[in-house]
């Protein structure tokens, strides 16, 4: 396996980022070696990097203040906008255990964000690495156990270093002062992005409102020029911003830099549509820093359970093309890395934990296999005779799942996959301190596999059952299906509760798992009220579930490994595993996995002979374990639900009393709070990073405050629905479909504005129009009005603007709809409603009609009358859904007018020919132009938006 890059020098170059390999860094930094990368800061295009003598001699003098060392790249490219990237280096870590003694593994605990937007912009976000770096203790972040590279080499700046750095900047006229958090991001925006403009300067929140306004950005702005201090270049406040876009302020380009101020420029107003970029860095920074929720080896393969672990690694392969890609977590990060064939810098990510401990035990002198020998050769029974102890290590991994990656309200059940909500994979390995025993027992959590939801804006929220008897079937037999064919057998348990909210899953669980077919044999199911049978904090009665299951679990085994004439020996295999969750899959799963891995050490201590252990013995083995075991519930609660895990205290002391029941009240308000504010923005990140989205889930988010699940097929419901509708609302057999779509409508009738909008399904047959209110959630239609083609007098199409808040609401391209013009007969019309009951033919509240210029006038309801003109109209409004990712640009537009090409067609046919002139049954006309649409945009309106990104963006 080719090595991978363990230091790196990252050198903002003149035309380029430039990352180089380290291979001895002690006391010099060397010159860019053989292996080295250009990233390009036009194009963003990774090549070699082969530096000539007088480039090499350039680059050498700005090392010191350009340049900044890491530990490994945790993101090739983190793609904002087509003119906007980032670098993401790992400049701290921290050593958290050891595999075989040579294996380190290493959590993230600091990363460097490197704008690729300019060389300026990219010093400065690595002078402020430089300067988070020199803060940290040496003795920390260079850890001695790595034995394959010298780690006690000076990696910090020094306060001298920074020093002169400032002194040296001060002379060349880059003034690099001590400032406020304002002075300091705007001073030197790349960091940040351009786009911090919008969110510190006084121009970035004018643009803002002036959008909400409905106004152009720029238009009308006026601003002053700041006061410089003379002989110094202006420093910018968060009050003082220099407008580079007026000549007058614009300094002169250089003959260099003439030709990208244009494109400088564009990138500017460009970026300021993306006003979530400052947020998505700084929880970018959060999750992969901060969390220390992201481990990695440069040389073992973390995310493979010891059973599964490759016996003989190709040495011509990098470990990216090996690792596990359920638990890849960064795949999508380094995919230009990957495609560019530079393996050295791909360094594969996994979130979830890793913990362990070393402990002592007596082994019995007549122990056979414990340990076979020791390096010197020693028989084990020799070695007892000695001391009588043996040092003994407990390994515990979590490895969190990719595939419906996110947070818990936000995040539940299951996808059309079969991959389920915090989905976990956790191994405890037991070892001798020499590695020649080995023992390894994995266990599972997962949210259930039924679609379902929960509301976060409440305490104890009701579960919803989602989707239909057929989809949930599919999905919960694809998820036992790929989880059978991953570990063996599965015994699931659950552990939610027999009554009251969460009845409602269990019983769907049950239910289905008793509907499995003959094929998922091997797969059982138990359903254990946790909080009943441990009511009154009595967790300890988890031993009732395992007197029902033991015998099942015993069967599963564990993995063993020993060592025989130097190679390893495979002695067992673990043939099945438990699969454990409650509602939220934290706490109580907790508590249980805990009990379920405890009963696997006890085994594995009993199958090396050591059947008992003195009072200090158990105590110091079991508070390790138990500890590790709390860590590694509060790392998975903290990566799910934003706090540590509840019932900590009894996970941790296997006590239950009072002060834990407090603690877990406050945490569970966290939660709530984190639920209702912050994790919509954290789950479009996360979303984003895992390359499920592209940022377009930022404008999305911008706009609703919230984003779709890209997990479930949005497509494939949409067709279900209209399927589904067809079935249901055409009762004639002979009536022929001619299409079905959905889009959507305002909520009130004759219309075209009222909010909310909702999404509808539009059937056009050979007789008729159908406009159907169909409930995704339970793929039911509620109501549905049917329109005959007689009665249709013409189709408008064009430009259709709800909204002037945001600037992709503001979109003319994308932003269009079309109005259907339609005479109602004169007995009424009716309209079918599913009331759950028998009645279901309702006469439809009429308006005021309208004459033929469709005005929008609200009216009182009136039922139709003989006097009512000929003439009249109503109207029906359908907005156009947002194309996916990967449609045309003009998609939108097109699917429009394509709909009323054959709203039009079906019309024509079904009157005599020659009576319909599709030139004006088709009127290319605004339904809402931005104008309209700026007047109708009020100030309530205005700050209810700003009040909700004041909250959640």
């Amino acid at each position: 396996m080719p090595p991978l890059a363990r230091k790196i020098l990252i050198i903002a170059a003149i035309d380029g980022l430039v990352l180089s390999p380290i291979q001895n860094s002690r006391n010099v930094r060397p010159s860019p070696p053989h292996g080295s990368v250009r990233i390009d800061y036009k194009s963003k295009l990774i090549s070699s990097y082969s530096p000539t003598k007088e480039s090499q001699a350039a680059e050498a003098l700005s090392t010191l203040s350009s340049s900044v060392e890491a530990h490994g790249i945790a993101a090739g490219l983190l793609n904002v906008s087509p003119t906007s990237a980032f670098l993401i280096a790992i400049t701290n870590r921290e050593q958290v255990a050891t595999i075989r003694g040579r294996h380190p593994i290493y959590v993230i605990t600091d990363v460097a964000l490197i704008p690729l937007s300019s060389r300026k912009d990219a010093e400065a976000a690595i002078f402020k690495a430089r300067a988070r770096k020199s803060g940290v203790d040496k003795a920390e972040s260079d850890e001695a156990t790595d034995t394959d590279i010298e780690e006690d080499d000076d990696t910090a700046v020094t306060n001298d270093d920074l020093q002169d750095q400032v002194n040296q900047d001060s002379k060349s006229g880059n003034r690099r002062r001590q400032s406020s958090i304002g002075e300091d991001v705007i001073g030197r925006k790349g960091v940040y992005g351009r786009f911090a403009e919008k969110w510190f300067s006084k121009r970035g929140w004018t643009v803002d409102r002036r959008r909400a306004e409905g106004l152009s950005s720029d238009e009308g702005i006026q601003e002053e020029e700041p006061k410089t201090a003379t002989g110094d270049t202006a420093s910018a406040s968060d009050e003082e911003i220099i407008d580079t876009k007026k000549p007058e302020n614009r300094p002169a380009p250089s003959a260099a830099e003439d030709g990208e101020v244009e494109e400088d420029i564009e990138a500017v107003k460009e970026d300021l549509a993306h006003s979530l970029t400052p947020k998505l860095l700084h929880t970018t920074r959060i999750l992969l820093a901060s969390s220390r929720s992201f481990f990695f080896s440069y040389d073992w393969d973390i995310t493979r359970t010891w059973g599964t672990q490759r016996k003989h690694p190709s040495s011509n392969s990098p470990l990216h093309k090996f690792v596990d890609p359920l638990f890849f977590w960064n795949r999508a990060l380094q995919k230009p890395f990957i495609e560019s064939g530079n393996d050295t810098f791909v360094l594969p990510l996994m979130q979830g934990f890793v913990g362990q401990f070393q402990f002592s035990t007596t082994v019995p002198s007549n122990s056979e296999f414990w340990p076979p020998t020791e390096p010197g050769g020693r028989k084990a029974t020799e070695i007892a005779h000695e001391d009588g102890k043996q040092n003994l290590l407990l390994t515990l991994i979590s490895r969190r799942s990719i595939k419906r990656a996110g947070l818990r309200y936000l995040r539940r059940g299951v996808d059309d996959s079969g991959n389920v909500a915090n989905c976990v994979e956790t191994e405890q390995i037991l070892s001798d301190q020499n590695w020649n025993h080995v023992f390894s027992h994995v266990q599972l959590r997962g949210s259930i596999p039924l679609y379902f939801q929960q509301s976060p804006y409440a305490l104890r929220p009701k579960p919803v059952l989602l989707r239909s008897e057929s989809a949930n079937k599919e999905a919960f037999q694809q998820h036992f299906k790929n989880i059978k064919e991953r570990y063996g057998n599965i015994h699931a348990v659950s552990l939610v509760e027999k009554h009251g909210n969460e009845a409602i899953v269990g019983e769907k669980f049950q239910s289905s798992f008793e509907n499995l077919p003959n094929a998922n044999k091997g797969v059982g199911f138990n359903w254990f009220d946790f909080h009943r049978e441990c009511r009154g904090m009595r967790f300890e009665n988890v031993k009732l579930l395992f007197d029902e299951i033991g015998e099942m679990l015993d069967k599963f085994e564990y993995t063993e490994e020993t060592q025989e004439n130097g190679k390893p020996k495979r002695v067992k295999n673990q043939s099945g595993v438990l699969r454990t969750n409650c509602m939220d899959c934290l706490d109580r799963t907790n508590v249980v996995q805990s009990f379920c891995a405890r009963n696997a050490l006890e085994k594995q201590l009993t199958s090396l002979g050591i059947t008992s252990m003195s009072m200090e013995e158990e105590m110091e083995t079991f508070a390790g374990f138990n500890i590790l075991w709390a860590d590694n519930g509060d790392a998975i609660s903290k990566q799910y639900a934003s706090t540590a895990a509840l019932k900590g205290d009894f996970t941790r002391t296997r006590k239950r009393n009072y002060r834990g029941a407090l603690t877990d009240f406050g945490l569970t308000l966290s939660r709530f709070f984190t639920n209702v504010v912050s994790d919509f923005f954290t789950q479009a990140a996360i979303d984003f990073l895992l390359g499920n989205v592209t940022s377009k889930v930022f404008e999305e988010f911008e706009e609703e405050m919230i984003t779709a699940d890209p997990a479930v097929s949005m497509k494939k419901v949409r067709e279900n629905a209209v399927e589904t509708s067809a079935k249901i609302v055409v009762e004639d057999e002979n009536e022929v479909m001619l299409g079905g779509w959905t889009f959507l409508t305002p909520s009130g009738e004759d219309n075209k504005r009222k909010l909310p909008l909702q999404e509808i399904v539009i059937l056009v047959t050979d007789r008729a129009l159908y406009r159907c209110r169909f409930e995704f959630v339970v793929e039911m239609v509620n109501e549905f009005e049917r329109i005959e083609l007689e009665d249709v007098i013409g189709v408008q199409w064009g430009t259709y603007i709800i909204s002037t808040l945001t600037h992709s609401s503001t979109d003319e391209k994308r932003n269009v709809g079309f109005l259907v013009k339609y005479r109602p007969p004169r007995t009424g019309e009716l309209v079918r409603v599913n009331t759950r009951s028998l009645r279901s033919t309702f006469t439809k509240p009429m308006g005021e009609y309208h004459d033929h210029d469709d005005s929008d006038t609200h009216s009182k309801a009136a039922a139709p009358s003989a006097s009512t003109p000929s003439s009249a109209t109503r109207i029906m409004a359908f907005k156009a859904l947002p194309a996916d990712d990967d449609a045309a640009d003009n998609s939108e537009t097109e699917l429009v007018k394509s709909v009323c090409r054959k709203i039009a067609t079906a019309c024509a046919k079904r009157r005599p020919a020659g009576t319909v002139d599709m030139e004006t049954f088709v009127e290319n006309k605004d339904v809402i132009g931005l104008a309209e649409a700026r007047k109708s945009t009020g100030l309530l309106e205005q700050w209810g938006y700003n009040l909700r990104k004041l909250v959640w963006a």
